[in-house]
């Protein structure tokens, strides 16, 4: 006969995983969508480092228990920030670079 607790410890578990799971995606594509921005406006080295500011920014967050899901913009924000702070000079025009071509959807 099979074990209540087990099962329902079983499934427990496949469900955090499958959160955390959940997670990593939508962090991979907030680092994602932010990294490929510097890269177009600062080129490979500010987006390497850029990258780097937002991993560690998400090594400090508090990771929150339960359901709730974490904020992915804060590590953005964070990074950004040293970005303005530290980081190369906007260039002349980059607003324009960043903005939707004609016919693309936001």
């Amino acid at each position: 006969m099979l074990d209540k607790r087990k099962i329902s410890r079983n499934s427990e578990t496949d469900r955090y995983i499958q959160l955390a799971n959940d997670f990593l995606v939508l962090a991979e594509k907030e680092l994602s969508a932010f990294i490929r921005a510097v890269q177009k406006l600062f080129g490979a080295e500010q987006a390497r480092q850029s990258a780097l500011d937002w991993i560690e920014e998400l090594e400090r967050m508090d990771w929150p228990s339960g359901d709730s899901i974490p904020d992915w913009r804060q590590a953005t924000v964070v990074a950004s920030a040293r970005l303005a702070l530290w980081g190369p000079a906007i260039p002349i025009g980059a607003g324009k670079d960043l903005a939707p071509e004609e016919g693309d959807s936001c």
